[in-house]
């Protein structure tokens, strides 16, 4: 039985050094979504006059549609009794709906550069307070403290389960932020689409799902440097630290998943 064990230690701890080998590096550099992310492909294609003009005339057809809907709606309503929103009302609503969707890619940059902006200020007034850089680094080199709560038993490969844990949350954030990476993208490709949705009562929900995830996705770097903050502060006491890890680990993952797989209620 130890035999086995030690063989399966032996082959987490490889995938543990494989991980820590390139795996804080990835996550450094997707941590952290920057106006940058708009000179990198697929994102480059904006600047695309074809595609620009490809994307407007498409938001144009769709105000269009909307309108010959509306008068639709206008002629029947000579014949019924059947309610119709104000055409005033109508006519504004369009109005708005086509700025936005015309600039919704540059309202997405604008939104991407202040929350990095915010988060860099947020960051830097905690690297202030603590005096340490902020980043996922930090975890690495504090493994072994997970030592004073895992080592409860004389035969445990204490080693074998502090790498079960850390190479578990690495693996998970990896993925996690990924996953965010890709989500931005998308919105942010989707978003002339999206803003059209206002236009009728019947889409409106899926606007509001498309900025929820979005801003849900762009929000969740500022929780991560702050549960990392409050990883480095609690450091002093050491009774407790090994427990506050574990615990702001485990809340990260959770918080990550939870602002990834959100559902709109």
């Amino acid at each position: 039985m130890e035999e086995l064990i030690e063989n399966i230690s032996s082959v987490i701890s490889k995938l543990y050094l494989s991980v820590e080998n390139k795996g804080y590096d990835i996550l450094m550099k997707i941590s952290d979504i920057s106006e940058d992310l708009f000179l990198q492909n697929p994102l480059n294609i904006i600047y695309n006059d074809t595609y620009r003009t490809y994307i407007n005339l498409f938001i144009k057809v769709i105000i269009f549609s909307f309108f010959i809907s509306y008068f639709l709606k206008l002629l029947l309503y000579l014949y019924s009794e059947n309610g119709i929103e104000n055409l005033y009302y109508f006519i504004v609503k369009v109005i708005i709906v086509l700025i936005l969707s015309s600039n919704s890619y540059y309202i997405c940059q604008k939104a991407v550069y202040f929350n990095f902006l915010f988060t860099d200020t947020i960051s830097r007034a905690l690297e202030n307070i603590a005096n340490v850089e902020i980043n996922y680094n930090y975890i690495k080199e504090e493994k072994y403290s997970l030592q004073e709560i895992i080592a409860f038993d004389d035969k445990t490969n204490v080693e074998g389960i502090i790498d079960v844990i850390i190479c578990f949350f690495v693996i998970n954030m990896i993925i996690f932020l990924c996953i965010r990476y890709v989500v931005v993208i998308l919105s942010i490709l989707i978003s002339p689409f999206s803003f059209l949705m206002l236009l009728s009562k019947e889409t409106k929900r899926i606007f509001f799902i498309w900025f929820k995830c979005f801003l849900c996705s762009l929000l969740i770097q500022v929780v991560n440097k702050i549960l990392l903050f409050i990883i480095i502060v609690s450091k002093d006491n050491k009774e407790m630290f090994s427990a506050i890890l574990i615990g702001i680990l485990f809340a990260m993952y959770k918080i990550n998943r939870s602002f990834l797989y959100a559902k709109d209620k």
